[in-house]
């Protein structure tokens, strides 16, 4: 029996080609290798031609969209494989509009590259010839607009396109494709045809599995459930009698492991359940479930990043019948998620509830990592991206409505970090079809994903929509009252996803847009409210008009969900994207005026930064530029810092119009596509800007923060902790900075504070001009706002830093008389043992002595990207003369520290240019 088994085994594990990865293609008259994951614009410009993020290469290479497109890929298949009972060929993601064939036998039509196409290819394989897949793909924009056209004969589906701005195409409302490869206000217009992840042939004899999922809930005995669902792909036999066999499903402890030798589980700690089936000779598919019950005290929960570890669990199932063996594994995690909405005096509450604690949700939005195919099927990037959220203190990640559902790597790595998924599904900013047809794909694809996603405890919300509800109650697209579109908005995410999601996944919450007022929307027929309201649900907020660093701008709603502001990427990203250095790194060059699609992005960005900082203007064009990157940079994360502690400081109150209780703050954007002005805090090239270090401080723990209302300073303290905090003190400081060596500081002491769990207070108010007053930074209220910097820092009893430091501008530092002066950074070997254990498995590290003679703001290291490491702090002030830091060294990326560049705000100032060096010890 040993000896079968392992004969079986062996043929099972063999009908995975490996073939199936590269292709060869036509695109017009280019003939082109493709590697997959890959589509027509990735395969063009690796085949010789520039790389389609160079440049305007996203209007040059526009004829691809516009062209049909044909992959070929020549395989052999082994004689098991031909002998097998039954042969699948299995495609997820086809990008989008294509024609399969096997040998010159039809297979099938694909119409939606968000879903799965599984085909029967038994009768078609040959042996020991030469097997042909021929796939044939219709330009998606040609499809896109004829569909259109066919639509408005009846009425027509807004938008008819994007805005100019944004060089894209149009009607991808139209059609299951990726929404932003048309183009977006952060992304260029790629509308590629091709393969994101390799096709799969999977022979078999008897029974194999193709997928399982499972629920986890907590049910009223004290006891777990886990249902374990299975879908059998079963094959034709030639004999009479039925099939039969056995299917095995074990929960097994998070601290145990699979011992190869005893084919046993050491140590064996684990629940199970077992099942015998049956089933006919014509059940080609069939779905089995199975239940775990498991003692609540027996596992360890998962908890989101901050409040616990992130205790995850095998689930291995097991097929076994008279010809075949097989087995598939996925993670679990045990924890419970509410979205609660509650009545309050005014409006509803709107927060996420994970094991019974009240989360503050701090996060931010993901876009897809590329438009490309091949640069999507990115792993490393996902991971790191991930990492990166949670080792600056986010615990949740919005995965936007205009791109694709997430690779499962991503979703695995979200379950390691402890990153709350809020899941979108693909719609946005747009009216959609209701076409029988639309909707049947539609509906396919909500239960394949739902079904694919929902085994992983990070994934806490599935989301119907970005901004579709908004859209219609604006009257964005001209849709005006007519009935028509909000029958066609009911009937989609209505009466069609909501409903797929709750029948295939009862133990997470649903909403059916975003921003939208969540329940208060559902009880008043779903599109009649406005979904900006700051008493129910969610809002997206951006603020282009009013002072970025003025507190008072920013609302008080339950729930911020999209918020920012936008920068430039580093001077060594836009270059990476340019084709002509001299001309393209410019301001208002041709080349940024093309990377630029938000209507009048430019313009804005100019006014927000002006409101609050001095524009150099030199003789030297590429240094403008560089300090203009700069100065976004530190506009961007000032200002998405200052909206950010609005949030956290409206946590636990409500003002008199009722608005507050905020419980969640993710801003816009995590990462990039392209060498772009975009809302990031990470860009293309994986270089964190000022705004991605920020938001460790402003998303810590515990924070102190400052409220300035006209002449009054107002100071609050945030604690995410589930323990009060008492006893402690916060130490104001002031810094005074008109002279050119270090100023003396003075400082003063609030006392014997004590901070409820989970909770934010407003500790003091003081009046602004006597404690300037009081420090002697200026003759009057105007001088003193000028001359003087407030540091806030929050100490426990044993004088211990609780929370990062954090700064009071008194008035804008473009009225500061600022010193130029030489600053210095000293390197030197840090042993990877000193650093703290979450960090030491991935970083090796240098420490950083910074030292200067007079008073540094902002002061910036530009990395080299690539993900290749960071600095513990970046973007900060050197008020006392000194300051150590350390660089982390990314081990995976192989970095070198050389070729880190420094700048100070007072330095873009000055001619010549203060000195800035590093230097090695």
């Amino acid at each position: 029996m040993r000896l079968s088994l392992a004969i079986i085994l062996s043929i099972v594990l063999s009908t995975r080609a490996d073939t199936l990865d590269i292709w060869q293609g036509v695109v017009g008259n280019k003939y082109f290798t493709l590697k997959v994951p890959g589509d027509t614009y990735q395969a063009y410009g690796a085949n010789g031609a520039n790389d389609p993020l160079h440049g305007d290469n996203d209007v040059n290479y526009r004829w691809i969209g516009n062209s049909s497109s044909y992959l070929r890929n020549i395989f052999l298949v082994d004689e098991s494989q031909f002998a097998a009972d039954r042969v699948l060929l299995v495609f997820q993601g086809v990008d989008t509009f294509a024609k399969i064939s096997l040998n010159d036998h039809e297979l099938g039509n694909t119409s939606n590259m968000h879903l799965r196409y599984v085909y029967d290819v038994k009768d078609y394989l040959k042996f020991p010839e030469q097997n042909k897949i021929s796939i044939t793909f219709d330009s998606p924009v040609k499809v896109a607009e004829a569909l259109y056209n066919n639509q408005s004969k009846s009425y027509p589906v807004y938008p008819k396109c994007v805005p100019s701005s944004y060089n894209g195409e149009c009607h991808v409302n139209h059609i299951r494709k990726m929404q932003a490869s048309f183009s977006w206000d952060w992304g260029p217009a790629f509308p590629g045809s091709g393969l994101w992840s390799i096709p799969e042939l999977m022979a078999f004899n008897d029974s194999t599995i193709l997928d399982t999922t499972a629920d986890v809930e907590l049910i009223k005995d004290h006891h777990w459930q886990v249902r374990v669902t299975v879908t059998l792909m079963n094959a034709p036999s030639s004999a009479s009698k039925p099939l039969t066999g056995v299917l095995t499903t074990r929960v097994i402890h998070k601290d145990t492991t699979w011992n190869y030798k005893t084919k046993k589980y050491d140590p064996e700690e684990s629940y199970e359940n077992s099942t015998s089936f049956t089933f006919t000779n014509n059940e080609k598919t069939s779905t089995l479930s199975l239940i775990i019950l498991i003692p609540e005290a027996e596992v360890s929960r998962w908890w989101p990043n901050g409040y616990g570890d992130q205790s995850l669990y095998t689930v291995n199932t097991t097929l076994r019948t008279s010809r075949h063996y097989e087995h598939k594994t996925q993670r679990i995690g045990f924890r419970t998620v509410e979205l609660v909405q509650k009545p309050l005096e005014k409006g509803l509450s709107f927060y996420f509830r994970v094991n019974s604690v009240d989360i503050f949700a701090k996060g931010t939005n993901i876009i897809p990592i590329s438009i490309l195919a091949e640069r999507t099927g990115n792993k490393t990037v996902r991971g790191l991206l991930l990492r990166y959220m949670q080792e600056t203190n986010q615990n949740m990640v919005r995965v936007w409505g205009g791109g694709i559902y997430e690779i499962d790597h991503f979703y695995d790595m979200a379950d390691e970090y402890g990153i709350m998924v809020w899941q979108d599904f693909m719609f946005a900013c747009a009216m959609y079809p209701t076409t029988r047809e639309f909707l049947e794909s539609v509906r396919t694809e909500v239960k394949q994903n739902v079904l694919r996603l929902k085994n992983h405890p990070s994934v806490v919300l599935w989301a119907g929509n970005n901004e579709n509800e908004a859209a219609l109650y604006g009257n964005w697209y001209g849709t005006g009252k007519d009935e028509v579109y909000r029958n066609d908005y009911i009937k989609l995410y209505v009466d069609l996803i909501k409903k797929e999601v709750e029948a295939n996944d009862k133990t997470r919450p649903f909403l059916v847009s975003s921003p939208t007022n969540g329940d208060y929307s559902a009880n008043n027929g779903w599109v009649e409210t406005d979904p900006y309201s700051n008493l129910y649900g969610d809002i997206h907020y951006y603020n282009y008009v009013f002072n970025g660093w003025n507190i008072n701008t920013y609302k008080r709603p339950r729930f911020a969900s999209e918020y920012g502001f936008q920068s430039l990427p580093s001077i060594k990203t836009l270059r990476s994207g340019c084709q002509n250095p001299e001309n393209d790194l410019v301001r208002g060059s041709d080349f940024l005026q093309h990377r630029q699609h938000l209507p009048g992005g430019d313009g804005i960005m100019l006014y927000q930064i002006k409101l609050n900082l001095n524009v150099p203007d030199t003789n030297d064009s590429l240094r403008d530029l560089e300090s203009y990157i700069y100065l976004s940079q530190i506009n961007q994360a000032v200002a998405v810092k200052v909206q950010t502690e609005s949030y956290r400081q409206a946590k636990s109150t409500v003002n008199e119009m009722g608005e507050g209780r905020t419980m969640g703050a993710l801003y816009w954007q995590l990462n990039d596509v392209w060498q772009a002005p975009s809302w990031s805090s990470i860009d293309v090239d994986g270089r964190w800007k000022i705004l991605h270090n920020y938001a460790k401080d402003f998303f810590a723990p515990v924070i102190v923060t400052p409220r300035v209302t006209l002449d009054q300073l107002k100071i609050f303290i945030v604690s995410d902790l589930l323990l009060p905090i008492v006893n402690c003190s916060v130490e104001i400081r002031f810094h005074r900075i008109w002279s050119e060596s270090m100023p003396q500081v003075y400082a003063k002491q609030l006392e014997s504070v004590t901070v409820p769990p989970n909770s934010a207070i407003e500790l003091s108010t003081l009046s602004l001009e006597g404690i300037l007053a009081e420090a002697s930074c200026g003759s009057t209220f105007q001088e003193a706002k000028k001359k003087c910097i407030i540091e806030l820092i929050l100490r426990d009893s044993s004088n211990q830093q609780l929370a990062p430091p954090n700064y009071v501008y008194p008035g804008p530092p473009k009225d500061y008389d600022l010193p130029a002066c030489d600053l210095y950074a000293a390197i030197s070997r840090y042993p990877s043992f000193n650093l703290p254990e979450h960090l030491r498995q991935y970083y090796d590290g240098y420490e950083v002595t910074i030292t200067s003679g007079c008073t540094q703001l902002f002061v910036w290291f530009d990395g080299n990207g690539f993900y290749t490491g960071k600095f513990s702090e970046n973007g900060f002030h050197l008020l006392e003369g000194s300051k150590k830091i350390f660089f982390l060294e990314n081990r995976m990326m192989q970095p070198e520290i050389q070729g880190i560049t420094v700048t100070t705000l007072g330095s873009i100032y000055a001619t010549p240019k203060p000195r800035m060096e590093f230097y090695f010890n």
